[in-house]
């Protein structure tokens, strides 16, 4: 009878250790890989200057990642509002993508400045990571809420409302 009681004892241990790990691995541990942000975190986009930037460098922050483009009317109007936004909330990194060239984004940056990071990424490599972060429709602008552990907090397809964001970010962070 002994010999039964210790073999539940392993197994019920064995059980308990399972599902600790399985909850720690999910809920827990930001530093294992995520498959949902997997490419964009292994990806390297340029800064307006043309340098690479890793964007593995963001990891284990709040990240606010807007996509868009110059020829975007949508995406052009909220630049001011992220602007604000970026002046007015510090417990989010937030980052711009522009799907686009070099040329067209420095030369609409001289118009319209971007207070936060600016990233471009080619046409081919910014609609992979955009569509990797959940934008199937291929939608601009396209935004992303990414948790300091790696997932998605949130996606907001086509233009920001504003209110409605920092309503969001102050109930989310």
């Amino acid at each position: 009878m002994t010999n039964f009681k210790f073999i539940v004892l392993i197994i019920v241990i064995g059980l308990i250790s399972g599902f600790a790990g399985l909850y720690f691995s999910k809920n827990i541990s930001p530093s294992l890989s995520n498959p949902q942000t997997e490419i964009f975190f292994n990806s390297i986009s340029k800064d307006i200057n043309n340098k690479s930037v890793s964007l593995s460098q963001y990891k284990n922050r709040w990240l606010l990642v807007n996509f868009w483009a110059t020829w975007c009317a949508p995406c052009r109007e909220e630049i001011p509002e992220l602007n604000e936004l970026f002046e007015d909330n510090m417990d989010i990194h937030l980052i711009a993508i522009a799907i686009d060239e070099i040329e067209a984004v420095n030369k609409f940056l001289i118009k319209t400045p971007i207070k936060y990071e600016s990233l471009i990424s080619n046409d081919m490599q910014g609609s992979e990571i955009s569509k990797s972060l959940g934008n199937d429709r291929g939608v601009l602008p396209f935004t992303v809420l990414i948790k300091p552990n790696g997932k998605i907090q949130e996606v907001f397809f086509g233009k920001l409302n504003m209110e409605s964001l920092n309503t969001y970010l102050k109930e989310v962070i």
